[in-house]
């Protein structure tokens, strides 16, 4: 039989259980309303400085959304980034995770980065050049139109022709030379002044233009015809078998039939 004392011990254990989900629940509350219309980081691959920057700033705005991680202390932090990572950032990141699960398994094991000022100084170390304009020349080298519009690809150049350092002359040469095949044949025939980069981009918008335009003119277009419904039956129609010795008749002959009495044995017509 249960004493007083069992039964107290018993009430402050609910007690406790009861404020710890009460505890559980409220840090969900603020969580999803302090995280709401905040989205998390995109993905970074490991290329270029600029990405890299704004990787690690919308990274510390989500995580303050996030009560397991929104102080920036500790390596949880460190973990939930890394899940962010991939391509060259991945690879980098790799003997990161090797060490925080052996961590996770003895903790004799020192961490590499116990804190997210260790780890975000490293990453800027490894992925922030400390050299713009280096930064962006290399990302005019590897910058081409490709499939996309001239449009979209004059734009991405603007963004780091700024900062190359480059005369106007240069920049006009190495947009040329990485503009699509089909964009340069199309200049060859233009008769517009392109000696200079805005002028180019312009006259080279226009040919794109045509050209998807041509392409468009050229598709045929299929005008949809109703087609005719023929009315199929669920079942077909039955048709009793042919007596093979039923009489045919004709319908459409008429035939004169003699008439005999019992009584004379002339036929009347």
């Amino acid at each position: 039989m249960a004493t007083g004392q069992d039964v107290l011990n018993a009430l402050n254990t609910l007690a406790t259980n009861q404020t710890a989900l009460q505890q559980v629940v409220t840090d969900l509350v603020t969580n999803m309303n302090s995280s709401k219309g905040v989205s998390k980081p995109h993905n970074y691959n490991g290329i270029g400085s600029e990405d890299a920057r704004r990787f690690l700033a919308a990274f510390e705005v989500w995580a303050q959304g996030i009560p397991r991680i929104r102080t920036l202390t500790g390596h949880e932090p460190v973990k939930s980034a890394i899940l962010f990572l991939e391509g060259e950032a991945a690879i980098w990141a790799t003997p990161i995770a090797e060490n925080i699960s052996a961590h996770t398994s003895n903790n004799n094991i020192a961490l590499t980065y116990p804190n997210w000022v260790d780890f975000k100084a490293a990453f800027i170390a490894r992925f922030e050049t400390a050299d713009p304009v280096t930064d962006a020349k290399t990302m005019l080298k590897t910058l081409y139109q490709g499939k996309n519009s001239v449009a979209s690809y004059a734009a991405t150049f603007k963004q780091y022709s700024g900062r190359t350092g480059y005369s106007d002359v240069d920049l006009r040469d190495k947009f040329y030379d990485h503009l699509a095949d089909r964009i340069k044949d199309g200049l060859v025939h233009t008769q517009a002044n392109t000696s200079l980069l805005a002028s180019l981009i312009t006259e080279a918008i226009r040919v794109d233009n045509r050209i998807n335009e041509r392409n468009r003119q050229k598709t045929p277009f299929k005008a949809v015809t109703p087609s005719a419904h023929h009315f199929q039956p669920g079942n077909p129609p039955f048709f009793p078998p042919r007596d093979p010795n039923a009489m045919d008749v004709d319908a459409t002959r008429t035939v004169t039939v003699k008439k005999y009495t019992l009584t004379n044995p002339r036929y009347i017509d």
